[in-house]
């Protein structure tokens, strides 16, 4: 993609950007990030532990269009073993971002510590001197900026300025993944998902134009007008979350409703006012199927952005991205987009696995999922067109032109070509396998066990198959490995 960038000297600006309260020594720490939560989850975040929380302070300069920011992190080692360092994922430095992130000042306890770029400068190190042994916590802060692209606005585009609309996925340093080989610090293609994050808690203060209209993962609970200065302050609370995304507009018009007691937010541009109202209705539908079918939506909010994307869409924890084309020109593609990334609420957000390593477990679930969404929406027959035309037969064009590779490998091992049509196609055709195995009752059994173990954690495809085996009584390796590891 072209992008015309600004490059500017950044100065922090800590006073400016008031940090939010420390936090308090008496009364219910859990108590701000609850707010995001409808009362009935609300008490799924105590038996979480001590999984990491954020505070974070950015500031925008919407017409130099930087970022500057300062983040506390409190991050307690749950591992087994001790760490001897810390990495944080600078997401908006990856080239399919086109962003510029740096980190000026890292504190480490109460120390200044030095730090190094690794990954392509997509990860920062920080050691850890004495080790952090297990169960111990530390506080770090992180003093960042971020240049934001500016794309041309014919060009669909996953973060920065176009079409008049401000796209800040990943917009802060965030924590790496550390498992037992050790911390996440793929560099995942331009094609696939890049993000492989843990649920942590978040409580963000954004400062920006008073005529943008900002959109959170999360939810906002105060607005501070600054007139000195023209901005806002939008203070806003999430999690448990697996990350926090940011939306802006200038033009943003917002359509709501309810979906069970869920507030839905249809945020669009003027000329795609009855698109919005459309996309609105099929997101609404979809959380009160996939509540009914999977487990209940946990979050107080869901919004749903247009956004630069062209004809495709993304997923984020509590909003989902749909290209600006979907409102326009393809509008016979747009049910299932919505369908899909708010499929991306259960499986990614609320069920988290390796995106990047894995990529065919939530891509094919969720790819599925709006099978079971039409089954209960429209009709079988239109759920039986979906395997067809969606799944099927592009899996069969794959095989013939000597595409076919096993689903469960990195978005490493795939092309571009042959990406959508493993991951997304040939896994959705494993789940609808297993259905046709199980029968109705016993698959949706699965799905709802599947998300009441893993809920806000990470799973693996082996975990996946123990647990199919384990509800159903069926010896399902044969499917497995026809439609997970078999190349035709």
């Amino acid at each position: 993609m072209k992008r015309a960038t600004l490059f500017l000297t950044f100065i922090l600006l800590p006073l400016l950007m008031s940090c939010i309260e420390p936090e308090q020594a008496t009364g219910d720490h859990l108590a701000p990030y609850k707010q995001s939560l409808l009362p009935a989850s609300q008490g799924d975040i105590a038996p979480l532990g001590e999984i990491p929380r954020y505070r974070i302070t950015v500031r925008l300069d919407a017409e130099a269009l930087t970022l500057t920011g300062r983040q506390q992190v409190f991050y307690t080692n749950n591992e087994g073993n001790k760490l001897g360092e810390v990495y944080f994922r600078l997401y908006p430095n990856l080239p399919q971002f086109g962003g510029q992130m740096q980190v000026q000042r890292a504190i480490v306890g109460a120390r200044d510590t030095l730090f190094t770029y690794e990954a392509g400068n997509t990860a920062l190190k920080l050691p850890l001197t004495p080790s952090l042994l297990p169960g111990e916590k530390l506080q770090i802060e992180l003093d960042f900026t971020v240049q934001v692209p500016h794309a041309e606005d014919d060009e669909p585009h996953l973060f920065g300025l176009s079409q008049g609309i401000l796209s800040l996925p990943n917009f802060y340093p965030m924590l790496a993944v550390h498992e037992a080989a050790g911390w996440h610090l793929d560099v995942a293609p331009e094609f696939s998902d890049a993000v492989f994050s843990e649920v942590a808690l978040y409580e963000v203060s954004i400062t920006a134009p008073l005529d943008m209209m900002v959109v959170t993962s999360g939810s906002a609970l105060e607005t501070q007008p600054n007139p000195d200065d023209g901005t806002q302050t939008v203070y806003c609370v999430g999690g448990p979350m697996r990350d926090f995304s940011l939306m802006m507009s200038r033009e943003f018009q917002v359509a709501s409703t309810t979906a069970y007691s869920t507030t839905v937010n249809s945020y669009y541009l003027p000329p795609d006012a009855s698109s919005g109202q459309a996309v609105l209705q099929h997101a609404a539908a979809a959380l009160r199927a996939y509540s009914d079918a999977f487990g209940p939506y946990p979050f107080a909010e869901f919004d749903v952005v247009e956004a630069p994307l062209g004809n495709s869409a993304m997923e984020y924890p509590g909003l989902i991205l749909i290209g600006t084309d979907l409102y326009r020109k393809r509008a016979d593609a747009r049910e299932f987009l919505v369908v899909h990334e708010v499929g991306h609420q259960w499986w990614y957000s609320l069920v988290g696995n390796d995106a990047v390593n894995h990529p065919w477990l939530d891509e094919g679930l969720t790819e599925y999922s709006v099978y079971v969404y039409n089954q209960m929406i429209h009709s079988g027959d239109a759920a039986d067109e979906l395997v067809e035309s969606r799944w099927l037969i592009p899996y069969q064009v794959a095989v013939g032109k000597g595409l076919d590779a096993a689903a469960d490998q990195s978005s490493l091992a795939f092309s571009e070509e042959n990406y959508e049509y493993i991951v997304y196609a040939k896994g959705a055709l494993f789940f609808h396998a297993l259905h046709q195995a199980v029968g109705d009752q016993v698959y949706l059994a699965i799905m709802r066990e599947y998300l009441q173990q893993y809920k806000h954690g990470i799973a693996t495809p082996a975990d996946f198959l123990r647990l199919a085996e384990a509800v159903s009584g069926q010896d399902l390796d044969p499917i497995y490995l026809e439609w997970v590891l078999t190349v035709r």
